[in-house]
């Protein structure tokens, strides 16, 4: 059985189609598997696709979902953590990062994934973040193994083929040779002015066409120690996650709540959505009039 098709549901376009009533991509999956086509209520069936995906179709999503409930739910809290999705590194995007007193990069790499740029994203990571670790499928444990004799800069963690996180194979080690122009490049406006303010004491008054520049002088002029502290404060000011929606969800949807952009009341109408039946929708109909909204 090919349980790829799956993976849809768990895209952030079918994701905004939930928010937005349509359901159509899960009536037409519920008929094609018999593991859900008895299942009525919505989170049900999110629940069992993710458990048949994670069983046999193990995707990036499904990483990081792991991640998102192991480590940031699991293991910190969400009143001093954040977790970060795609946070651009020079040229490359780490696929999660964890800060909380220290940042953690997760780059992850599925058994469907090429090693061909992980040396590149490797030396980029280990300049930036405070430890880095691949998250890698058992395929490629050898290949990953044998990088890590040339390159003792990172952890390894193996992903089996259910879906699961080992321990370290390989504990990473703790980065102490920061490159704070790299580290400054994957800042925001707001993130990198608040930060000369704090340094400065007053808010950069300089042209707006100077101020990218004149920031950038400013963080990489501190010690990388401190160039660390404000970076890591920042990302997890400004980019904080939405606790209460990420609490709201189910275990399978937690990455939803990290990863996409989804607004207040894209968010609310699918908390809503997700106590709906589905028996109703098994017809020639597969759209659904937008749920009433509640607030959470």
């Amino acid at each position: 059985m090919d349980y790829r098709p799956l993976a849809k549901l768990f895209t952030s376009a079918d994701i905004s189609r939930v928010a937005d009533g349509d359901y159509s991509t899960i009536v037409k999956l519920q008929k094609s598997y018999d593991e859900l086509d008895n299942i009525d209520i919505l989170q049900d069936i999110y629940e069992e696709s993710y458990r048949l995906l994670r069983l046999n179709y193990p995707n990036e999503y499904v990483v990081k979902n792991t991640i998102a409930n192991r480590v940031l739910l699991g293991r910190h809290s969400m009143n001093t953590a954040s977790m970060l999705s795609e946070l651009r590194i020079g040229t490359n995007k780490a696929d999660c990062v964890v800060v909380n007193g220290l940042s953690t990069c997760y780059e992850i790499k599925t058994q469907f994934d090429s090693l061909k740029r992980l040396p590149d994203q490797i030396e980029a990571y280990t300049q930036a973040f405070d430890k880095t670790y691949v998250v890698t499928h058992e395929s490629h444990l050898s290949a990953v193994l044998k990088l890590h004799d040339e390159m003792p800069v990172f952890g390894i963690i193996k992903a089996t083929k259910t879906g699961r996180l080992s321990k370290p194979l390989k504990e990473a080690p703790q980065n102490e040779n920061f490159n704070q122009a790299l580290m400054f490049y994957s800042l925001r406006k707001a993130e990198y002015t608040n930060i000369a303010t704090e340094i400065l004491g007053y808010e950069p008054n300089v042209p707006c066409h100077e101020l990218f520049d004149f920031c950038k002088e400013v963080f990489c002029s501190l010690s990388p120690e401190r160039a660390n502290q404000l970076f890591k404060e920042n990302l997890k000011h400004f980019r904080k996650n939405d606790h209460n929606f990420i609490n709201s969800l189910p275990n399978s949807l937690k990455n939803i709540g990290i990863s996409y952009n989804i607004d207040r009341k894209s968010k609310n109408s699918i908390l809503t959505s997700l106590s709906g039946h589905m028996s109703q929708q098994r017809g020639d109909n597969s759209v659904l009039p937008i749920p009433s909204r509640k607030n959470i």
